[in-house]
């Protein structure tokens, strides 16, 4: 088998040694891929060859594209180990590869070579056609966590496998969310007292993990928040949070409470006084700077400061509204990239204050920007596109009270009205701490499937989830679910979930999804999801559906988790059974539920007792958990987030949150 490819960068031997990688572990080395670079690739099939290139190289039909930048289409036809595929972009191409040997029964149920099932077959022989373009234009995830270069990097090179087309690095350098992964942050047993990791390890790891980001030439999106105060020489990290803002840059900074100063003692709160023009053009100059420095970053994202409540109270500031003053920075923005006939996409959020449309300003040019809505919806009741029938609440200034989905939603579509209808992607935090109200992940697994399909009901092109990487805990269903619905709305839910069991742990794979649905049930994640109140409440709507009452001091739920050690119990010997199998991955598969089985086992009891209502129990039962699942974490690290379930969950147990640097 030959292959032949008229693209020759780094991507293009990247694409070449994964098709060459993949033959060989499904023939056991009996099949042997030759590659040739070619300018010119020769029109019609050769008998024995491979074509790798784009659809205009390759004289396909791209009258269905519009944007080859966003869009990605897959065309693949292949017969007898002759034929092509090929792709509206270089990252298509890729995703074209792994589409063919998934159609040959490869699956990458997670990220890591132990999450890759690969079957026997006689790949040369092996017949596939296909051509789709991509449902959604945005499909991917954003860092979170705690996490290390090898969490990031593994899911760099996962996303493209399973349908997505983008990766975005929060941050000059996510320096918080890797400190808590090289600190060890809340894990009892690996954490040194007063560890503060170095800037520059961690510089040199993301300068790595954006070589790898281009080998797959999967859109790269970077920055977010935490770089507003780079132009000062001040870095978000801890070394530099303890600096005190220099008195001369003081000016730039929010007036809230009638000072000028960190908000929260922190650079990453910290909002400008954005009707100071100066001000506005430091932020400018550093963000042209910077791409300047990094040509190579697709979407940049041009955020403000995180929280609510932090916004400028000074006069000139109260004369409009923070979306308006969003608006003018990013028109001056634009302004400088067009003099240097950049064509650079910047991504703005709608966010907190921002989830308001503007008042006065309009974006100058739109075809620049797209719009990422952080909107947080709620995950049980799914996105519906209802209208909206309360009173529009006044703006009032630091007294930020979250809008009611429908509104936002409102709210998001006047936005793009605004903007001349350019695209816009959902920003989510389902996989940042919701799945651990569902600690059997199938609840989470239906939840996301219905999201994901109806997007664009809701007039979105995507969804950028922000998460933990360590989320296959105990399966990677809902995140593998995630990617291939919103690469294809039209997949087949039960369909899916019948391959994915079957695949990922073998002839049992059905009696564990039985398994699981039962302790999704069995934990009842609607009242774990709450506290103290019932459920969803939406003003401006009819109806308030979907209410669920608290797990705390609740017997219907107390009866239904004093169940799950019993059906953990009962199915330890078909775990036990799988542990040895001889597929690597689905070995790891079955280990991981091992793991799981102790922690849903104890978890459990810790709720149990707060449902009976003996929290001083519960709390107890809780922190001997951490304890032990510290102990384990390095086994279970590419899986499972301790950081963020003990930051979310302890929470629930009215204990004190863990502090990072101590």
């Amino acid at each position: 088998m030959k292959l032949k490819t008229a693209i020759k960068n780094v991507r293009s031997e990247y694409f070449t040694e994964e098709f060459k990688k993949y033959v060989s572990l499904m023939t056991g080395g009996r099949e042997q891929v030759e590659t040739e670079f070619c300018p010119k690739l020769p029109s019609g099939n050769e008998s024995g060859v491979i074509k790798l290139g784009l659809l205009s190289e390759l004289g396909l039909p791209e009258d269905d594209l519009n944007d080859p930048f966003t869009e990605d289409i897959l065309d693949i036809d292949i017969r007898c180990g002759s034929g092509y595929i090929a792709g509206s972009n270089e990252r298509s191409i890729l995703m074209g590869i792994y589409k063919f040997f998934t159609s040959a029964g490869c699956r990458f149920v997670r990220p890591g070579r132990d999450g890759e099932y690969i079957p026997e077959c006689d790949i040369a022989n092996h017949s596939f056609r296909y051509r789709k373009k991509a449902d959604n234009l945005f499909r991917g995830e954003c860092c979170e966590g705690a996490i290390s270069y090898e969490h990031m990097r593994d899911t760099v090179y996962w996303l493209p496998k399973v349908g997505m087309n983008m990766y975005m690095i929060e941050g000059i350098v996510p320096y918080n969310y890797m400190h808590k992964w090289y600190g060890h942050v809340g894990n009892t047993v690996l954490h040194q007292k007063g560890y503060v990791t170095d800037y520059g390890f961690l510089e040199n790891l993301i300068a790595r993990l954006e070589k790898d980001i281009e080998k797959t030439g999967i859109q790269f999106h970077a920055m977010g928040h935490g770089w507003m105060f780079e132009k000062f020489g001040i870095r978000h990290c801890h070394e530099d949070s303890q600096k005190p803002i220099p008195e001369k840059f003081k000016k730039y900074l929010a007036l809230v409470n009638g000072k000028r100063d960190l908000m929260y003692g922190d650079t990453f709160y910290t909002h400008f006084c954005y009707s100071n023009p100066e001000g506005r053009k430091l932020l400018a100059d550093f963000v042209i700077e910077y791409l300047q420095k990094k040509p190579y970053i697709d979407f940049m994202h041009v955020w403000l400061a995180d929280a609510s409540d932090n916004i400028c109270e000074c006069d000139e500031c109260k004369k409009t509204t923070p979306s308006d003053q969003y608006v003018e920075l990013l028109n001056e923005i634009d302004e400088r990239l067009t003099a240097l006939g950049s064509n650079q996409r910047i991504v703005f959020i709608l966010y907190v204050e921002t989830v308001r449309p503007p008042v006065l300003k309009k974006l100058k040019n739109p075809s620049r920007f797209i719009i990422l809505a952080a909107i947080g919806l709620h995950y049980q009741k799914g996105y519906i596109n209802e209208e909206y029938r309360g009173e529009i609440p006044p703006f009032v200034r630091n007294r930020f009270t979250p809008p009611p989905n429908a509104l936002r939603l409102s709210w998001h579509r006047e936005w793009k009205r605004l903007c001349g209808n350019i695209p816009s992607c959902i920003y989510e935090y389902r996989f940042y701490t919701d799945q651990y109200c569902d600690p059997g992940y199938m609840q989470i697994a239906r939840e996301t499937f219905r999201d994901m399909k109806a997007l664009e009901s809701v007039s979105f092109q995507g969804c950028m989830s922000d998460q933990t990487h360590r989320n296959t805990f105990p399966t990677s269903l809902p995140m593998v679910l995630m990617g291939e619905t919103l690469f294809d709305t039209s997949l087949n839910y039960e369909e899916f979930v019948i391959d994915y069991f079957m695949t990922a742990y073998g002839e049992d794979g059905s009696l564990c999804r039985e398994y699981l649905e039962t302790l999704s049930d069995l934990f009842c994640p609607q009242s774990l999801r709450q506290e103290g109140k019932n459920g969803v409440e939406e003003e401006g709507l009819e109806t308030n559906e979907n209410a669920f009452l608290s797990w705390k001091n609740n017997p219907e739920v107390a009866e239904k988790l004093r169940k799950i050690s019993q059906v953990i119990e009962d199915f330890m010997p078909v775990i036990i059974k799988n542990m040895g199998s001889s597929d690597r991955c689905r070995m790891r598969s079955w280990e991981l539920l091992r793991f799981h089985a102790e922690f849903a086992c104890r978890l459990s009891e810790a709720y149990g007792a707060g449902a009976e209502g003996d929290m001083k129990k519960a709390r107890k039962i809780y922190l001997k958990l951490i304890d032990d699942i510290s102990s384990k974490e390095l086994e279970i690290d590419d899986s499972f987030d301790l950081f963020l379930f003990d930051k979310y969950t302890r929470a629930k147990f009215d204990l004190e949150p863990v502090e990072y640097f101590i």
